[in-house]
C-alpha cells in the first residue's frame, strides 16, 4: 500500500467515524488488504495504456541485491474498508 493511497484512505475513514483511534484505523486497513504472497504473481484491474483492464504485476524480495518485503500489508482496498467502519 502506498503511503499517500493509505493516508487519503484513513483520511477517508475517519470522516466516516471521528472517534476511530489509530490502531482501530490501522487494525481495518490491514484486516481488509488483499493478501499478496512476497514472491509471486497477481492479476488486478488496472488503469494501463489509457484503459481499464486485467493486467498481471509480478514481484519478488529482491530489490536490487538487497532482500526486501516487497508487499507490506497488501493491496488496499478503500471499499471494502470503508464498509467495514463501524
Amino acid at each position: 500500500m502506498a503511503t499517500p493511497h493509505v493516508a487519503a484512505l484513513a483520511a477517508l475513514l475517519l470522516q466516516k467515524q471521528p472517534t476511530l483511534n489509530q490502531a482501530q484505523v490501522e487494525s481495518i486497513l490491514k484486516g481488509t488488504a488483499l493478501s499478496v504472497p512476497s514472491t509471486g504473481s497477481r492479476s488486478v484491474y488496472d488503469y494501463v495504456n489509457g484503459q481499464w483492464q486485467w493486467t498481471t504485476i509480478t514481484w519478488d524480495t529482491d530489490c536490487g541485491g538487497t532482500p526486501c518485503d516487497p508487499v507490506g500489508a497488501g493491496l488496499i482496498r478503500a471499499d471494502v474498508a470503508l464498509a467495514a467502519v463501524p
